[in-house]
C-alpha cells in the first residue's frame, strides 16, 4: 500500500472576484517544504427521512462543507493571497529582489484551487479542491528550526481526476526562511534581543456565502484579529512597561501602545516582514521563577489592530 508521503500537492489561483471559477492559464505552485496535509474532509450535511416510523426511508444531502488544513516550512509567500484575500501590490522592480505588499481585502476574497494526488496501487487519484480560502494562519519561529506555517480553511467543491493536473510536482524558489534570519521589534527600532519563540496567529473570519445550491457562491472576509505570542529571555523591563502603559505601573489605557515588526530573512534573497500596528498586551507574565535549571523568561500575549505583509523574493510574482 502507498505511504502517506507518496503524494503530490500543488495550488493555483482562481480568478479575482470569481469564487471557485476555473483558473485561467494557471501557474502551479507548492506552498513550501516538509509539508503535511493535516485535514482534508467534507461533510455532506445529511438528513434522514422517516415515514412516521423509526427506520430511515431515505437520506438526502444538504450543503457540502469541506475543511482543509496543512503545515509546511516557509519558502515562498504566494499563499498569502488566500489569507489576506487579494493579490499583493508589486514594488515595480525590474530585477531581483522583487518586493510585494499584502493588505486585507474588505469584501470578497480571492480563492484558490488545490490539487492533492496520490499514486495508489490501483492507479493515480487526484482530489482537486475548488474554492479554497483560509480563515486561519499561524506563523511560528523558534530556535533551531525553519519558520513554519499552518493554514486552516475550507473549500466549496471538489473534482476527482485520474492524473495530477499540474503534470509534475512544482518546486519552491529560493531557500527556506529560518530562525537565525528572524527578528522582532516592539516598538519599531527596539529589537527583542533574546527571543525564544514567537507565533503570529491570524484569524480572518472568512466564511462562505450561500444561495440555493449545495456549494458556496462566494467567500467574504469577517473579523480580523491578529495576535502575537512571544517568549523571550528576561533582560530588561521594556515589555513590562509596554504592558503597563507606563514605567511606574498600569496606566489608564494601553490601547495601541506600539507598532512593531516580525521579520525573517533567508540565507538567499527571500525575506518576509509582518508590520504590526496598534500592539496591545492582552497578558504578560514572568515565567520559570525559582527554576534554577531554566532561564527566567517573560511571556507576552499581544493583540494587533492592523497587519500587513511585505515580501522580497528571488523570483517575480507567480501569477
Amino acid at each position: 500500500m502507498p505511504g502517506g508521503g507518496n503524494v503530490d500537492v500543488a495550488f493555483a489561483r482562481e480568478p479575482v472576484g470569481e469564487y471557485a471559477s476555473d483558473p485561467s492559464n494557471p501557474t502551479y505552485m507548492t506552498p513550501g517544504r516538509n509539508g503535511t496535509i493535516d485535514n482534508l474532509e467534507f461533510d455532506n450535511d445529511t438528513t434522514r427521512q422517516r415515514n412516521w416510523g423509526p427506520e430511515t426511508e431515505e437520506t438526502v444531502e444538504g450543503v457540502i462543507e469541506g475543511t482543509f488544513s496543512l503545515s509546511f516550512e516557509l519558502v515562498d509567500p504566494w499563499f498569502l493571497n488566500h489569507v489576506f484575500g487579494q493579490p499583493p501590490n508589486a514594488g515595480g522592480e525590474s530585477e531581483a529582489p522583487y518586493s510585494y505588499t499584502w493588505e486585507f481585502v474588505s469584501n470578497e476574497v480571492q480563492s484558490s484551487r488545490w490539487y492533492i494526488g496520490a499514486d495508489l496501487t490501483t492507479g493515480y487519484a487526484e482530489r482537486a479542491l475548488e474554492g479554497v480560502v483560509f480563515d486561519q494562519m499561524d506563523v511560528e519561529c523558534s530556535i533551531g528550526s525553519p519558520v513554519s506555517v499552518s493554514l486552516s480553511g475550507w473549500f466549496g467543491d471538489e473534482t476527482q481526476n485520474a492524473s495530477f493536473t499540474p503534470g509534475s510536482q512544482p518546486t519552491s524558489d529560493g531557500t527556506p526562511l529560518i530562525f537565525h534570519g528572524g527578528s522582532i521589534e516592539i516598538p519599531n527600532s527596539t529589537e527583542i534581543v533574546r527571543p525564544q519563540s514567537a507565533t503570529l496567529s491570524v484569524p480572518t473570519g472568512t466564511s462562505p456565502e450561500r444561495a440555493w445550491e449545495r456549494s458556496p457562491v462566494a467567500a467574504t472576509i469577517g473579523e480580523i484579529n491578529p495576535a502575537l505570542t512571544l517568549e523571550s529571555i528576561l533582560t530588561d523591563t521594556d515589555l513590562l512597561e509596554l504592558a503597563h502603559g507606563s514605567s511606574d505601573g498600569p496606566a489608564t489605557t494601553v490601547d495601541g501602545a506600539a507598532d512593531g515588526t516580525f521579520k525573517f530573512q533567508s540565507p538567499g534573497a527571500n525575506a518576509l516582514t509582518f508590520d504590526m500596528t496598534g500592539i496591545t498586551h492582552s497578558t504578560y507574565s514572568w515565567d520559570q521563577i525559582g527554576n534554577a535549571g531554566e532561564k527566567l523568561t517573560d511571556g507576552s500575549e499581544l493583540d494587533i489592530d492592523r497587519l500587513t505583509a511585505e515580501a522580497e523574493t528571488a523570483a517575480a510574482e507567480a501569477l
